[in-house]
């Protein structure tokens, strides 16, 4: 692993110690009261998500094309969809928990990321080579780093049922109901969630000519959206409790993992369309 980071891009290995800083920021600011403390690690993590951000754009130059078809591609887009989402959820929220647990998955990805590293630049196939592509890449993605983040909050929730004081000092120490939060975020990742699905069936009609073809992804797209789809119906029974639906969101969450990187794994996966390219 060391050995595939030497040959990586110095775009590449910006990020991943962007990121490296970013979680030291953060360890230390939960231990560390006052102002600096309180906005450095954001800012830290703010510089990482820009550096994210280059080494997209300087990959889609490089490849002439989204770079979203390979699955080292897909992992730093990934990477880059929990960034800009852990960051507007610690904004509104004002929590460095937030921040620091979604540091923590992204140095994972970019550690998995390492070692599914691409040998060469691969070309889109014509089913890809249609303006779907990115519509329908861009809101699943956007959805599992909204997801991602509601499930790190739906884990803060059962660890801290009675919620805790915002670890910024910046005015009044507000109270952050971590249930609350996990609805508002999953809300915004189910929005996303529902249209990656819908684009993905317009997608198979005009390429295909089948809105659904029951593909093993296919199918695990549409139980992940079912999990998410009965949080919300949950909600509305008394009998549900706040730990009963922060469970769905965590089961939820597994689903998504499951979809996007379990594939590889199922005896039917190499009858998928779905199933990433590369190493």
């Amino acid at each position: 692993m060391l050995e595939s980071f030497f040959y990586t891009s110095i775009l590449f290995k910006v990020t991943v110690l962007s990121y490296v800083v970013a979680l030291l920021g953060y360890s230390v600011g939960l231990f560390k009261k006052g102002k600096l403390f309180s906005s450095l690690p954001l800012g830290l993590f703010g510089l990482a998500f820009l550096a994210c951000t280059l080494l997209i754009g300087d990959r889609w130059i490089e490849a002439g094309r989204p770079p979203f078809k390979s699955f080292y591609e897909s992992l730093v887009f990934a990477a880059w969809t929990i960034s800009l989402i852990s960051l507007v959820v610690e904004y509104r929220f004002k929590l460095h928990l937030v921040g620091f647990l979604s540091s923590v998955g992204i140095a994972l990805i970019f550690l998995f990321a390492l070692t599914k590293r691409d040998v060469e630049i691969i070309a889109l196939p014509p089913a890809l080579q249609t303006w779907m592509f990115i519509p329908h890449v861009i809101s699943y993605f956007l959805a599992y780093g909204a997801l991602f983040v509601a499930g790190v909050t739906a884990v803060l929730y059962l660890l801290l049922p009675q919620g805790m004081a915002s670890h910024h000092s910046l005015g009044e120490q507000a109270r952050i109901d971590f249930s609350a939060a996990t609805y508002q975020i999953t809300k915004f990742g189910f929005l996303f969630l529902t249209a990656g699905l819908l684009l993905g069936a317009w997608w198979g009609q005009n390429a295909w000519s089948n809105y659904w073809g029951w593909d093993p992804k296919e199918n695990w797209a549409l139980i992940t959206w079912l999990i998410f789809a009965a949080y919300f119906h949950f909600r509305n029974l008394p009998a549900w409790s706040e730990k009963r639906l922060a469970w769905v969101v965590i089961i939820g969450l597994a689903a998504i993992i499951f979809t996007y990187l379990g594939m590889d794994y199922l005896p039917t996966a190499q009858d998928s369309l779905h199933v990433y390219s590369g190493s």
